[in-house]
């Protein structure tokens, strides 16, 4: 009886066994399941965000990253967290780059909006932030241009890693602004990024970016067998006496005006407004002749009449002398408060003959709304004299892009 009762025993241990061992296996089977699900939706996502940039197939890995030189590569942000189930994975870029460059790369993170710990990369991070979808000032375009060549100078393995977020716009200005700096044309290196970045030719599409990489290339002297001297411009200030926007379908246009503001201390300029303001169809002034012609008819004017003598385009004359220095953004409204149509960035030592004019083509972020106001002849015209520093003045304001902050011009 007792035999009896072990082998039962035995028996029963075996089946529960066997039991966990399956219930074991079924929850193995469920992780890798749910692991090969996360890894697969994650890849889905990371390539639904990325769009139309080219990714980097390499060690198992599917990164958004490109090859831009063999020296130089592009790349979006490497993310941490939830981030990274739609960006880079910091560890998945931390490996790749240590299997292919180990103890010769240096990563360049152009973003302000976010930042990370250097030691994810032995320290060899760099930053040289400035705003999304927007320009930087000339003097960090020189910072970076300069400290890339040093590293790459110092060894020939040396390779550099250039990113802001989504590794398009910044990380394509910056890039292209050191092919400039080694002796490419500007519009030759926009193409060439171009073509290694993005699969549908377009890599800098933002033309304030595009202009900005246009500036450098005039910053910049060349001698055989040595880098470039570098000779940006003294800041200059220019009085803004007019904004006109031309076969605009709307009555008003609202804008406000900024400038980048150097912070002692640090690398990143924020913009701080100047003034803010708006654009209004203004009524042709009907002139002697008119005036005879309306006499002799009996003053009848029609309503044809009328419509022509209407000036096809929206103006802004600033009652007060307004000067504006360095780098300058203007951003146009639908109405006083959001509603952004699009937006320029310039640069006031780059203004030739006081005139500064933008078709719907050289102007930033064009939405839908503000193609759909716009003729076949529109452009923006902002016009300039020469600043007289015993008249100048300015209104200074802080606030963000919000038309209704900032000072009246």
């Amino acid at each position: 009886m007792n035999r009896s009762g072990d082998l039962k025993s035995r028996i029963s241990c075996t089946t529960k066994m066997g039991a966990n061992a399956s219930t074991l296996n079924h929850d193995a089977l469920a992780t890798q399941y749910q692991l090969i699900n996360y890894v697969s939706h994650s890849i889905f996502i990371r390539r639904l965000v990325s769009q139309k940039r080219r990714r980097l197939l390499v060690g198992g890995y599917d990164l958004d990253m490109s090859y831009i030189t063999p020296r130089i590569l592009g790349m979006s942000f490497p993310a941490e967290r939830m981030m990274a189930i739609y960006r880079n994975p910091m560890w998945q870029v931390k490996e790749v780059l240590e299997m292919r460059h180990r103890g010769h790369y240096k990563v360049y993170n152009l973003c302000i909006e976010e930042d990370y710990d250097p030691s994810h990369f032995n320290g060899c991070v760099e930053r040289c932030p400035f705003d999304d979808n927007h320009v930087p000032p000339l003097p960090l375009i020189k910072q970076l241009c300069e400290s890339v060549h040093s590293w790459l100078s110092s060894d020939p393995k040396n390779i550099v890693a250039i990113h802001c977020m989504a590794g398009k716009g910044r990380t394509g200005l910056m890039v292209c602004s050191y092919l400039v700096y080694t002796g490419m044309l500007a519009e030759e290196a926009l193409q060439v990024y171009a073509d290694k970045r993005t699969t549908n030719n377009l890599g800098v599409t933002i033309p304030s970016q595009r202009r900005y990489v246009n500036y450098w290339q005039k910053c910049l002297s060349f001698r055989e067998g040595c880098p470039p001297d570098v000779n940006i411009p003294e800041p200059s200030s220019r009085v803004l006496q007019r904004i006109r926007i031309y076969d605009a379908n709307v009555q008003t246009i609202f804008f406000v005006l900024s400038e980048m503001q150097e912070v002692p201390g640090q690398l990143y300029r924020p913009s701080t407004h100047k003034c803010k303001n708006y654009c209004s169809r203004k009524i042709k002034d009907s002139g002697i002749d008119n005036f005879l012609y309306a006499f002799i008819k009996e003053d009848v004017v029609t309503s044809e009449q009328e419509k022509s003598d209407e000036m096809n385009y929206l103006d802004c004359c600033f009652d007060k002398t307004l000067q504006v220095t360095g780098d300058v953004r203007v951003t146009f409204y639908e109405k006083n408060v959001g509603g952004r149509l699009f937006y320029a960035c310039f640069n006031t030592a780059f203004i030739e003959n006081s005139l500064l004019q933008f078709s719907i083509l050289e102007l930033d972020k064009v939405g839908s709304k503000a193609k759909s106001i716009a003729g076949p002849e529109f452009r923006v015209e902002l016009h300039f004299g020469p600043a007289d520093p015993n008249q100048l003045f300015s209104a200074p304001s802080d606030g963000d892009d919000d038309p209704s902050d900032g000072g009246d011009c």
